[in-house]
């Protein structure tokens, strides 16, 4: 894939809920001119503009993935805070590990590769919620190195890592297309998040995608009855 690939998917996306160029540069608060420039590739999304897209109905989870789920599960998971879906992509991920390091799952390898450095995401606490700094740490890569892989500088890594910067949209490609983390979680949006662990139930063997799903329903069950209990 490229960057190129999903600005092809930005224009899929605007043409499959008709919004033209203009509605588009309204909701994310920028000039038509410069939407204009960013499909064209000739300039770049801010987290902010990112964030934008998200609260307007735009499936950018698809737009740097390239991946619809069926729904299967969507609507279930569409349901809970984004606090708690961290908690299932935890689970959901630490349950193929277990499967494909065992040799239990054949033929794994695809989804595996997409939740082996899911661990940047899962230690909000030790990261503060920073991918940047948890990928690195994951890694044991210097900050030299990461910054070289993801083409930017390493006062713009630091930066990144501390807060005080936010990627822009190459960047929120780039963090997927190498290392398959979620955009929903680097931009901490709940129904991107939904897709992606919908997303990746359906790329599992449908018994153990059923197992995790059945899992992950009857925990957040069990959850609700004792928050219902303490009210």
């Amino acid at each position: 894939m490229s960057y190129e690939s999903a600005l092809a998917r930005l224009r899929d996306e605007r043409w499959r809920l008709s919004v033209t160029q203009e509605q588009m540069s309204r909701y994310i608060h920028i000039s038509q001119s410069y939407y204009s420039k960013v499909e064209r590739g000739e300039r770049l999304l801010a987290y902010y503009e990112l964030k934008s897209m998200c609260e307007h109905g735009m499936d950018v989870h698809f737009i740097f993935t390239g991946q619809r789920c069926s729904g299967k599960y969507k609507e279930f998971f569409r349901g809970l805070e984004y606090s708690e879906l961290l908690g299932c992509l935890g689970v959901l991920a630490s349950a193929v590990k277990y499967w494909y390091v065992s040799g239990v799952a054949k033929g794994w390898e695809a989804i595996y590769r997409h939740v082996v450095f899911l661990g940047c995401v899962e230690n909000r606490q030790e990261t503060d919620g920073n991918v940047f700094y948890g990928l690195r740490k994951q890694l044991d890569y210097s900050q030299q190195k990461l910054a070289g892989q993801l083409g930017v500088d390493i006062k713009k890594l630091r930066a990144l890592e501390t807060n005080r910067a936010l990627p822009d949209s190459e960047l929120v490609y780039k963090l997927y297309d190498m290392y398959h983390i979620p955009p929903a979680a680097v931009l901490k949006d709940a129904e991107g998040l939904a897709n992606e662990i919908s997303c990746l139930l359906e790329m599992m063997d449908v018994e153990e995608g059923g197992l995790v799903f059945r899992f992950l329903s009857g925990l957040h069950e069990h959850t609700s009855r004792k928050e219902r209990v303490r009210i």
